[in-house]
């Protein structure tokens, strides 16, 4: 007996070794590959109503791990991004949303929300602070949004943005087992289990860089899994459903042919510098109507009305935003066409208009992004194409994809009653 509580004794000891000489490897080597994902964890802290929100008085220089983007990302006293403290004697202007409202992708006086701060409008300036969170669904924006105007005052709008992936999701990304956020905020809102669970695997993870590594890479096994799943049984329905054409397309693909037949003037002036990649897209001529729509789900349409009853006790107006956040919407609407992927604001627009509130849309802004100059890494000056507002392979906002947004935003803003 002795012998055994020796071994087990010294398994642990070796165990709890070789753990502790891993996460001080992973500390001291920091590799690029989670260094990213490790700066994102801190920035980030545990919110007992709504799961996450911005770690306080935090300030890190935050390098994506394949080099797409890096920025110095800032929070203030109450969590929100950016340096400025809220001043109590000025009217606010507060920025709700997810990631793309947040600003990833660029430094804290690059989001389009700092670039508001200061603007006047009816003869009255605003102080604009940033209560965007990334990975919010509506539920937790309104969460969120209560949180922050409990502790704010002279709170006079909010600019709520609404994410196509709150309450809609492509079926090849629903096949793999991703969910909009609404559906897993509801799964979740009621299930204190999970809720502890997650406190516990969140707080460990922010802890240990070694269990955050651990649990990245159990992630990314689990989707490419699920990828792998999903493309076999493509390839096996493929296969039993038309032979012949399998066989084909597996041993012979023809090349897509280029566009040749657009003048200079077309192609630098009509559908920006990117026609080629325009026909790529699948567009419509004409907008889905609403009817022909599903309904918004039940979790969404009581975090909505959930919003809508604290502007009206706290006062203040709030604005929703259709920030067009696919390329593929963009690119449909500079061909004067339309995308099926703009069908999330269509439902929303609706619900939003038989509650007589007035939103701001910024799709027909997009006209004003081709040929916009601005300057490239390596400092030149060009002519901007749609692709250049955003991140590739990330899909946030570039530097002047805020830019757009925030000079769209004070022409919208301008034009409303206050």
């Amino acid at each position: 007996m002795n012998l055994f509580f020796r071994r087990a004794a010294a398994f642990f000891l070796v165990s709890a070794a070789s753990l502790l000489i891993v996460e001080f490897a992973l500390r001291f080597f920091n590799p690029p590959a989670l260094q990213y994902y490790r700066d994102v964890k801190l920035l980030h802290a545990y919110h007992p109503d709504y799961g996450v929100s911005l770690q306080p008085n935090e300030s890190r220089f935050v390098r994506h791990y394949s080099g797409a983007w890096e920025g110095r990302f800032t929070t203030n006293s109450l969590g929100q991004r950016g340096k400025k403290e809220p001043d109590p004697d000025v009217s606010k202007l507060l920025c709700l949303g997810d990631s793309m409202v947040m600003g990833f992708g660029v430094s804290d006086e690059d989001t389009f929300c700092s670039q508001l701060d200061g603007l006047e409008l009816s003869g009255e300036k605003y102080q604009t602070l940033n209560i965007g969170v990334d990975a919010y669904g509506s539920l937790g924006a309104a969460k969120r949004l209560e949180d922050m105007t409990n502790q704010l005052t002279k709170v006079k709008e909010v600019l709520f943005f609404i994410s196509p992936n709150d309450f809609t999701m492509p079926e090849v990304l629903r096949n793999q087992g991703i969910l909009p956020d609404d559906e897993t905020d509801a799964l979740h809102e009621n299930d204190l289990v999970w809720k502890r669970n997650f406190h516990i695997q969140f707080e460990a993870t922010r802890i240990s860089f070694f269990l955050q590594a651990l649990k990245l890479g159990y992630e990314q096994t689990k989707v490419q899994i699920t990828i792998s799943q999903a493309s076999a049984r493509t390839e096996i329905q493929s296969l039993f459903t038309n032979p012949l054409r399998y066989i084909k397309e597996s041993f012979s693909r023809t090349p897509k042919k280029p566009i040749c037949n657009l003048t200079k003037s077309e192609t630098e002036n009509q559908i920006c510098p990117e026609p080629s990649l325009a026909s790529e897209f699948p567009c419509t001529d004409k907008p889905s109507s609403p009817e022909s729509l599903p309904p918004l789900p039940d979790v969404t349409i009581a975090a909505y009305e959930r919003m809508i009853a604290l502007s009206k006790t706290k006062n203040f107006k709030l604005t929703p935003v259709f920030l067009p956040m696919q390329m593929e919407e963009i690119f449909c609407y500079a061909k004067g066409k339309y995308s099926p992927l703009g069908n999330y604001s269509i439902q929303a627009e609706f619900f939003w208009e038989k509650k007589k509130i007035d939103t701001i849309k910024l799709i027909p802004y997009v006209k004003k992004m081709c040929g916009a100059p601005f300057q490239t890494k390596t400092g030149k000056i060009r002519k901007a194409g749609i692709k250049d507002y955003f991140i590739p392979g990330d899909g946030h906002l570039t530097k002047i994809g805020n830019r757009w947004v925030s000079d769209a935003l004070k022409q919208e803003l301008r034009k409303g009653i206050r």
